[in-house]
């Protein structure tokens, strides 16, 4: 009696730890189960803001449209300086993310035609001109002269939005504006519209 009462401990104990082993398992599997994902895909987490589908096709469409635009004929190759893009959204989406996918679309598709200045790097320029030309650094190429710009690029983030108990619904207008610096005049606008329902709960970061 004693013996089979024995052996049947041990088969529970065994039965118990092979239970733990696969619970540990899953565990680990759940916490290491990431997916990639293409860019454009739909996570299927939801949400009613700023994806990245979004980003990316903002950046393309509007690098066509400028690149597209009939500039006036003036014999040189306009500079175009891009401010950063203003964010008037609640979602807290960087736009960082958007300009530089803008300003990258416009670089490598410009091949020569225009010439963007890198403003968000102005300090650092002048920091580098300055060191250059108290000799604390070689020359290197010297010029006279910052590039002043011909055109600002404008770009800002604006939604209308609302919401009930269960359910929110987004709005968002992303617009684009090229203004010459001389005359203030607006040389082209564009624009990129979303609206998205769905729960609510979902959070941007």
């Amino acid at each position: 009696m004693t013996r089979q009462l024995l052996k049947t401990f041990m088969t529970l104990g065994v039965f118990a730890l092979s239970l733990n082993l696969m619970a540990c398992a899953t565990a680990s599997t759940k916490q290491t189960g990431t997916r990639v994902l293409d860019p454009d895909a739909d996570d299927g987490l939801g949400g009613t803001g700023t994806e990245s589908s979004d980003i990316r096709t903002i950046g393309e469409r509007m690098a066509r449209e400028i690149l597209g635009i009939a500039w006036p004929d003036s014999g040189e190759t306009p500079r175009i300086a891009v401010l950063p893009i203003v964010n008037q959204t609640r979602f807290r989406v960087d736009p960082k993310l958007l300009q530089n996918k803008l300003l990258k679309s416009l670089v490598t598709h410009a091949k020569g035609k225009l010439t963007f200045l890198a403003r968000d790097s102005e300090q650092a320029i002048i920091q580098e001109r300055e060191k250059k030309r108290s000799g604390m650094y070689d020359q290197g190429e010297n010029a006279p002269a910052m590039f002043g710009a011909d055109y600002f690029l404008k770009g800002e983030m604006r939604s209308l939005s609302k919401s009930n108990t269960s359910e929110v619904s987004d709005y968002i207008v992303y617009s684009f504006q090229l203004i010459n610096t001389e005359t203030g005049a607006i040389l082209w606008m564009g624009d990129y519209e979303t609206k998205k329902a769905g729960d609510t709960g979902v959070v941007y970061q």
